[in-house]
């Protein structure tokens, strides 16, 4: 078993006739960070050392005592102890740094604020995880962090509630600097302004409420949940009543192979996917020998993109109308 330094201290004193004669002339004060010294004196040298506790500070002394023997002497430096002392009790660890709050700054709730906007956005909700807490109970320092997607943020302060309000306004500063575009909850200061009530909107506007929501930057959506993002936009009516209509223009068309026919149901598409704001774009793909092919692609998250096959093109465009008709049935199924 490997020696400790008090032990090589005494077995060296001993050879010379002597004891190592310790004393402990520092007790911790009784604070919450005790730090304890001893002096140890070997034949008319005196060395100390300091630990957290009492035997890490005998350890620390006789340590020191032996490079002073080997300084006295003329003796090479010995090398460090293969066997370290054991730290019972840790050194406290470092208290971060508090930021304060001038007083004439105003309160913003932003754990609320960035609720809002990971709602309007359609982000994945905030999580808080409480990751550090030192210091005494008298003064205690909390570490708060703030998971959104992928982005990680922290927050320091005297208090849980205060920690969890600086994790959610560095986060709200990072989102805001990276997508400048993010939707804020004061769009909708805009309508209470007005005064206008739910019924005269209503009455106005009878569409509104058949609308979807607004198409939303999809920042930190899982791929795994892709095919959901779409469907999560209607009710079940408004998804019942878009798949009927899709439905009816894919079983009319499958036996008409018609010029006017395919250019009234291109319409009848686009106009459909205005009203839900989505659009579609057609485009001619160079052809292999003798086929047309015709690429179609719709800007739902992710894009919808089909290829149509035929001997002409109009025969190509039936063919990518059904085929991403269909996956956008099977989408808001």
């Amino acid at each position: 078993m490997s020696k400790t330094p008090v032990s090589i201290l005494q077995e060296m004193m001993v050879k010379d006739l002597s004891i190592p004669a310790y004393e402990l002339i520092h007790d911790g004060g009784g604070s919450h960070v005790n730090t304890f010294t001893y002096r140890v004196t070997c034949n008319g040298l005196t060395a100390i050392g300091m630990g957290r506790s009492k035997k890490d500070a005998k350890h620390e002394a006789a340590k020191a005592m032996l490079k002073t023997i080997a300084k006295h002497r003329g003796h090479l430096q010995l090398p460090a102890s293969p066997a370290q002392s054991p730290v019972r009790t840790p050194l406290p660890p470092v208290v971060p740094e508090v930021r304060r709050i001038p007083p004439n700054e105003p309160f913003v709730n932003a754990v609320g604020v960035l609720q809002d906007l990971c709602v309007a956005n359609n982000l994945t909700q905030p999580k808080y995880e409480l990751i550090s807490e030192v210091g005494p109970p008298h003064a205690k320092v909390f570490t708060i962090q703030c998971e959104v997607s992928t982005f990680k943020e922290t927050g320091v302060a005297r208090t849980k509630k205060q920690a969890k309000q600086d994790a959610a306004k560095q986060m709200l500063d990072k989102l805001t600097n990276l997508v400048p575009q993010l939707k804020t909850s004061c769009d909708s200061e805009t309508i209470q302004e007005e005064n206008i009530s739910e019924e005269i909107v209503k009455t106005r506007y009878p569409m509104l409420s058949k609308l979807p929501i607004s198409k939303k930057i999809n920042v930190g959506v899982k791929i795994a949940e892709y095919h959901i993002q779409l469907k999560n936009q209607f009710d079940n009516e408004q998804r019942q009543d878009l798949i009927e209509k899709l439905s009816t223009i894919t079983s009319s068309s499958e036996n008409s192979i018609d010029e006017t026919y395919v250019a009234m149901s291109v319409e009848k598409i686009q106009e459909l996917l205005k009203s839900i704001d989505l659009d579609m774009i057609i485009t001619t793909v160079p052809s292999i020998k003798d086929k047309t092919l015709v690429g179609m692609q719709i800007n739902t998250s992710p894009n919808i993109v089909e290829i149509g096959l035929g001997n002409t093109r109009t025969e190509a465009n039936l063919d990518a109308i059904s085929k991403s008709v269909n996956t956008l049935i099977d989408r808001l199924k």
